[in-house]
């Protein structure tokens, strides 16, 4: 592309996004941890979290990401959201064109009113298929363990190739929820971008460059719903004739066609709340096998309800047992296969955006039973490896003697399943967890 306006808010725009896209890269690597706690002030998982359990701390996070949207528009989807980049980055590739398109605004507020009524009673995992965030964190774990994941993992980015290529940036105008929410407040905005009509010649340039197909250049309007912020227009306009400034408010009128459609999909909703919570529980009941959930999880139907699947746990769990839904499970679980719950570590806690796995002190997750020891003593070879593992105690052994398994002491860390040379050890779930 080749500008002719003013480029330096584009390219400020676009340094800032590229720090923050890498730096949500590197969340998800055993060396950004402490980054992975920065990003969850995202607006989807603070949300979710703000549902979840309550937290002054999430309720800032929302209001203060809705404020910045009331006064400066949609730029959280342009700077901090990385599916917004990526977007971006795919448009480049694949030489998409940009322009008008259609605003199909009774879609985007019928899906807002469905996760919004989903959310009310608890069940924040509808945003596993529509959060930004938690899709962006299934991209980068998938090629993060590309040898060993589910080439299932990648469906998010194969979706959000196509819909690129179809329409540019038709998520974030008519799919994503945490867009639609933005919108709405910057809708409403004192200032937002706006086309001069007095310098502005029609030349249509700025219409061909906006990703987000929300300039009408023959009106010489700019549509701040779907505006996105990316500032190409700005950075396009070779007379200067797009300026960020004060404006008339627009009145929040929708047509008839969209005021009954968002209606009719809203009281779907309705009806489907009723039963969403026994929906969580039957996705629940449903799984194959009860999983292992992490500790702080609860229980595994409060996990379903709340996790959407970033995957942020899964890469910074130092025992390398928290797995990603896969064949046998339909959502984050313990493998004990290769390792154990480690003792001194609480990295999934502290890294949790939505509150899936609440916030625990390490006392507190020492002390968080997941599940229980079961032996079969035919197996064993009594060779006292368990007891001297145990980090709780909860296993004592004499020379000779098959080991004395205490329950009331066990929390189900995994550690005497790991090191049974003879397979004679199996932790078992519990559920709700509890705390000894």
């Amino acid at each position: 592309m080749k500008f002719r306006g003013n480029k330096n808010p584009y390219l400020i725009r676009v340094t800032a996004a590229s720090l923050f896209f890498i730096a949500e890269i590197l969340a998800f690597l055993p060396v950004g941890k402490s980054i992975a706690g920065l990003l969850s002030f995202s607006l989807a998982p603070a949300a979710a979290r703000l549902v979840a359990d309550f937290s002054i701390t999430a309720l800032i996070i929302v209001a203060v990401n809705l404020l910045i949207a009331f006064f400066f528009g949609r730029f959280y989807c342009s700077v901090f959201c990385p599916f917004g980049l990526l977007q971006d980055i795919i448009g480049v590739l694949f030489r998409r064109k940009t322009g008008k398109t259609v605003n199909l605004s009774y879609i985007r507020y019928g899906i807002l009113a469905l996760v919004i009524a989903f959310m009310a009673l608890g069940v924040t995992s509808v945003l596993r298929f529509l959060d930004p965030y938690s899709n962006f964190g299934n991209i980068i774990t998938g090629f993060i363990n590309i040898k060993t994941i589910p080439l299932l993992t990648f469906i998010p980015l194969i979706i959000i190739i196509a819909l690129v290529v179809w329409k540019n940036k038709i998520f974030c105008t008519t799919i994503c929820p945490v867009g639609t929410v933005l919108e709405l407040c910057a809708k409403f905005s004192p200032r937002r971008l706006c086309i001069s009509k007095d310098i502005c010649k029609g030349c249509g340039v700025c219409e061909k460059e906006c990703p987000a197909g929300a300039i009408n250049s023959k009106e010489k309007y700019l549509d701040n719903e779907r505006c996105t912020g990316c500032l190409r227009c700005i950075a396009a306009c070779p007379g200067g004739g797009i300026k960020y400034t004060a404006s008339e408010k627009e009145k929040f009128i929708p047509s008839r066609r969209t005021f009954i459609a968002t209606g009719v999909i809203a009281a779907a909703a309705v009806g489907v709340l009723a039963k969403g919570k026994e929906l969580a529980l039957a996705i629940a009941e449903g799984l194959k096998k009860r999983p292992i959930c992490p500790p702080g999880a609860v229980s595994v139907e409060n996990f379903v309800q709340k996790c959407t699947n970033c995957g942020l746990c899964v890469e910074h769990c130092k025992g390398k047992i928290l797995k990603k839904p896969d064949g046998e499970y339909d959502t984050v679980h313990i493998d004990f296969s290769g390792g154990k719950c480690e003792f001194d570590c609480k990295n999934c806690s502290d890294v949790c955006p939505t509150g899936a796995i609440r916030k625990m002190t390490l006392e507190e997750k020492q002390n968080c039973r997941i599940g229980l020891a079961r032996f079969d003593y035919e197996k064993c070879s009594k060779c006292g490896l368990c007891a001297a593992k145990c980090p709780k105690g909860a296993i004592t052994h004499e020379y000779g003697q098959l080991p004395v398994y205490i329950a009331s002491k066990c929390i189900g860390c995994g550690a005497c399943e790991n090191i049974c040379p003879v397979d004679a050890i199996e932790i078992v779930a519990i559920n709700p967890q509890s705390h000894i």
